[in-house]
């Protein structure tokens, strides 16, 4: 059965990228092993999702809608649930995920959509049955590589809500250190193929 894989970058650099390039890795060897499966690519710094409005929002709770308004948003929806597979490449900025991705996020998570509310029951997630692979990056370097930093924690939760419980994780870390390119990139490179 071919798989439709979607790849989303969050990444404000274009080059030297340390998300991008571990993430190109990791399609290089998806393709490898699924041959023959689609990829799907949005570049949320090239395609810049907007921020919620008053009127975006309400219209997510059934409230007046012009034409278009959700059109972003139904868009996105459609397209994550249409896909098996999410690749999500994610850089740590000021401690948290980039904006542009906060503002994807806020699509995407959409009572009806991709999530339903049962009353006392709580909610209940939506997209199941998919699996998310997650690489992190950031400039520090971690105490203890086995403990997620806030703001992956954040990522997971995001997608658990959304019922995207399956998730793998690679957290790219110590990127700016004078020995990461020396010791660490295989490390790392062989981190991500194991991914999959």
């Amino acid at each position: 059965m071919m798989q439709t894989l979607l790849r989303i970058d969050s990444s404000l650099r274009e080059e030297g990228s340390f998300s991008r390039k571990y993430g190109d890795i990791f399609i290089q060897m998806w393709k490898e092993r699924n041959p023959g499966s689609k990829i799907n690519y949005r570049d949320l710094n090239k395609e810049r999702i907007p921020h919620l409005t008053q009127e975006v929002t309400q219209a997510f709770f059934g409230g007046t809608q012009d034409d278009g308004v959700l059109e972003t948003s139904d868009m996105l929806c459609d397209e994550i649930r249409e896909s098996d597979v999410l690749l999500l490449t994610c850089p740590m900025y000021n401690f948290g995920i980039p904006s542009t991705l906060k503002s994807y996020f806020d699509h995407i998570i959409r009572v009806n959509q991709t999530f339903r509310y049962h009353g006392d029951q709580g909610y209940e997630g939506l997209l199941k049955n998919k699996k998310a692979y997650v690489i992190t990056s950031m400039g520090g370097k971690k105490t203890d590589p086995e403990i997620s930093e806030p703001f992956e924690q954040y990522l997971q939760q995001l997608l658990g809500f959304v019922g995207i419980e399956d998730v793998k994780m690679v957290s790219i870390n110590g990127t700016a250190s004078a020995d990461f390119i020396l010791g660490q990139e295989i490390h790392y490179t062989n981190q991500v193929k194991q991914m999959i």
